[in-house]
């Protein structure tokens, strides 16, 4: 069941150990521990001094930029990043980035001022389960916070049509990567890490004639004019975000 607001979406999310119930009547289990990372102080002393007035929920430490968000997640180890997208140093979207390859596994809700598309689905690609507006009241910070924390998805009420439209494209797009042979799908993943066929070829052991042949195929299979769009494709899909590793397991699986 999803709370209001919510839309099932396409995101992957690790789970926790701790563990949390539903506050629909449900009973207490563990405090939520959350880290506010915003680059503006008196905003995140306003959203601390609401989120110290509900008894499931603790402030573990405040961040104003990406890296020391970095140093305090490493620190208190919370549950949930609830955090800014624009911030300087490293950005909201970036510091997820970073976070997912670290050893604890935390859940994230970002807040904004604003409901740009290709941010939303930049989000949703690093794996980001809620979203709330700037603008947005309690009612959704908290329901966004709580919904986190169980491991369903909270999209701002505001928003919620838009990201959908979103994911359905964005699903629509993955699909496409289904008629690609595993071999192509390497090749795209090295096109969207900014690598020429003569640095692709070296990687993966083959001519830069035959690189380029792939190349062509992924193009037409995708329908796409040029590698720039590959490379902007496999971005905005999430494919191009998956870790070296990660994507080895993935072929290896699909060759057998």
């Amino acid at each position: 069941m999803f709370r209001h607001g919510a839309v099932r979406s396409f995101i992957h999310y690790s789970t926790t150990e701790r563990v949390f119930a539903d506050w629909d009547g449900g009973v207490q289990m563990e405090q939520i521990q959350v880290l506010i990372a915003d680059d503006h102080k008196l905003f995140r002393d306003g959203v601390k001094k609401l989120l110290e007035l509900e008894s499931d929920i603790v402030v573990v430490g405040e961040a104003g930029d990406g890296e020391e968000a970095l140093l305090l997640i490493r620190e208190h180890e919370p549950d949930i990043l609830l955090f800014d997208i624009n911030m300087p140093r490293v950005d909201g979207i970036q510091l997820v980035r970073e976070l997912n390859n670290i050893p604890h596994k935390m859940r994230y809700v970002a807040i904004s001022a604003y409901d740009d598309e290709d941010c939303l689905s930049a989000l949703s690609a690093a794996g980001v389960l809620g979203f709330v507006l700037k603008a947005s009241g309690k009612v959704e910070l908290l329901s966004a916070i709580r919904s986190a924390a169980r491991g369903q998805p909270y999209v701002d009420p505001r928003v919620a049509g838009k990201l959908l439209t979103s994911f359905s494209r964005r699903k629509e797009e993955n699909d496409q990567l289904y008629e690609l042979t595993p071999r192509e799908k390497e090749i795209l993943y090295w096109l969207s890490q900014g690598l020429s066929n003569t640095e692709v070829a070296d990687r993966m052991v083959l001519s830069e004639k035959t690189v380029k042949n792939h190349v062509s195929h992924v193009l037409k299979k995708l329908d796409l004019r040029d590698r720039t769009q590959a490379a902007i494709l496999a971005w905005r899909i999430g494919f191009a975000q998956l870790s070296p590793d990660t994507l080895a397991h993935i072929l290896e699986n699909e060759v057998r």
